[in-house]
């Protein structure tokens, strides 16, 4: 196995399938522009860098394009999916409701244990922020949300919102590499752990809204 698969492997427990670890990779390219839009992605070219057949390349790319990250032609190939600004647009407006949500229900639900977690995610998010590392910004500022959501306890919005922010993760990462976007997500996911903390489940909510919408602010022009 080759080491890039070893590493992703030592981050995880329990041990994830192959197909799953590699369509992390592949994401992972797809949200940082490794893969850009409408890019053809070369399988056997990328079984090789692996070390793996083409079986489990071609279970990784159906998974993402589940996701909406990936589109497969038949006889062609497959593409990096190509979001439109209107798309990007109506999935943003959807999303700030679905975290909006999911915050006022996790100040209402979260355990004592989930709390510090999060507030231990935070904390290196941080200080990722103040390294300049914005790939692992990125990464822990997703975690914390996932963690919101997940804390909900809302097995179907917890559902929902895994399917739309995984569509919506390169719009996401695309915000964060503009510095004054940066320093507004830091200053907004301090005001969440605040409320949070609080249990102050209108603030929570509100706070979330607005963050996830603010999105669209950060990347419109870009996109179109």
């Amino acid at each position: 196995m080759t080491k890039v698969l070893a590493m992703s492997r030592s981050r995880r427990t329990p041990r994830p399938s192959l197909y799953e670890e590699i369509a992390d990779i592949i994401r992972d390219r797809i949200v940082e522009g490794g893969l850009p839009a409408d890019g053809f992605i070369d399988e056997p070219t990328l079984a090789l860098e692996l070390g793996v057949s083409r079986t489990p390349v071609r279970e990784a790319l159906k998974v993402l394009a589940f996701e909406g990250l990936v589109d497969i032609f038949p006889n062609q190939g497959s593409y990096v999916s190509k979001l439109t600004a209107e798309d990007a647009r109506e999935l943003i407006e959807l999303l700030a409701q679905l975290e909006g949500f999911a915050g006022e229900l996790a100040c209402q639900r979260y355990s004592d244990e989930m709390l510090k977690a999060l507030t231990k995610t935070h904390e290196d998010m941080i200080l990722a922020y103040r390294q300049g590392d914005k790939p692992t910004y990125f990464k822990l500022n997703q975690r914390i949300h996932d963690d919101i959501v997940a804390a909900s306890g809302n097995k179907h919005l917890i559902e929902a919102h895994r399917r739309y922010t995984r569509q919506l993760r390169r719009i996401r990462y695309l915000s964060n590499l503009q510095h004054t976007a940066w320093e507004q997500s830091v200053f907004d996911h301090e005001a969440m752990l605040k409320a949070l903390t609080a249990r102050d489940a209108a603030a929570t909510r509100r706070i979330m809204t607005d963050h996830a919408a603010d999105i669209w602010a950060s990347v419109r022009t870009s996109l179109e």
